[in-house]
């Protein structure tokens, strides 16, 4: 091969290696482009989308500012980023009444906490003999002198160790918080709890409700909760205003029916 052919030759070679190294160039400028559009959307995110209006929703014991203090958010905070979980967490931890919370956006920049408060409270003696209302699901309200005490619905038959507002309550006799707070869960939602005036578990095995000062109302055990709160439900919905006495639901006959017995 003549000089004047290898050149040629050596030209198209070089040619060749520039062309297969062009689509790594283009793999580069492409992630650059996606880098800038990645910072752009970031930035975007965080001079648009910040927080400007907090609504509160459900609350009556507590004031809209008390509940937005207790979640840690505030104006100008990033709306997209907000942690939820955390801020409700802050807001029950805080606010004993609160039941339970949900945390809500709506673009471009509000957010909505909506509360469900506690719609029940029970009385109960504590080991160092204070007392303490706690909720149907146990956790310790707020601490209470004797005499308002009697203004709300009793808890006979439990002994609590000395709580802390917000927290989950023990028992020194544990068995018997345990069935009471299962009466309570079967009850929920029935519309019952808010009539009862007291809850006496100092048998577990024989626990007993009072509904106002109209009924006695025997549960016996804790076995077959549910069935037994349905079947006191439809027997309140039979029952007259004006009629008083004992309702029976221990289900201790061969029949193993409720029974009412008028008061004498």
């Amino acid at each position: 091969m003549t000089t004047e052919q290898a050149r040629p030759e050596a030209g198209r070679a070089r040619r060749r290696k520039v062309r297969r190294g062009q689509p790594g160039s283009g793999v580069g400028g492409r992630l650059l482009i996606m880098a800038a559009v990645v910072a752009a959307v970031v930035f975007g995110v965080a001079i648009f989308f910040k927080v400007n209006t907090i609504e509160v929703q459900g609350n009556a014991v507590y004031s809209a500012e008390q509940i937005i203090k207790a979640s840690g958010i505030e104006k100008g905070d990033n709306l997209l980023t907000i942690n939820k979980p955390t801020a409700a967490g802050s807001i029950t931890a805080a606010l004993p009444y609160i039941e339970s919370v949900s945390i809500g956006r709506t673009l471009p920049d509000t957010v909505v906490i909506k509360v469900q408060e506690t719609d029940a409270t029970f009385a109960v003696t504590t080991d160092t003999n204070t007392v303490w209302l706690i909720n149907p699901s146990g956790k310790a309200i707020e601490k209470v002198n004797t005499l308002s005490s009697e203004e709300y619905s009793q808890l006979l038959g439990v002994t609590i160790n000395n709580p802390a507002a917000g927290q989950k309550v023990t028992a020194v006799n544990q068995a018997n918080l345990d069935a009471a707070l299962a009466v309570l869960s079967a009850l929920d939602g029935t519309g019952i709890t808010e009539h009862i005036a007291s809850l006496d578990v100092t048998k577990d095995y024989d626990i007993v409700l009072w509904y106002g000062d109209q009924y006695e109302i025997r549960l016996g055990g804790t076995e077959q909760l549910d069935y037994k709160v349905q079947y006191l439900s439809a027997i309140l919905g039979k029952l007259s205003d004006y009629q008083q006495g004992t309702i029976d639901l221990t289900l201790s006959g061969e029949e193993k029916t409720a029974t009412f017995r008028p008061k004498t």
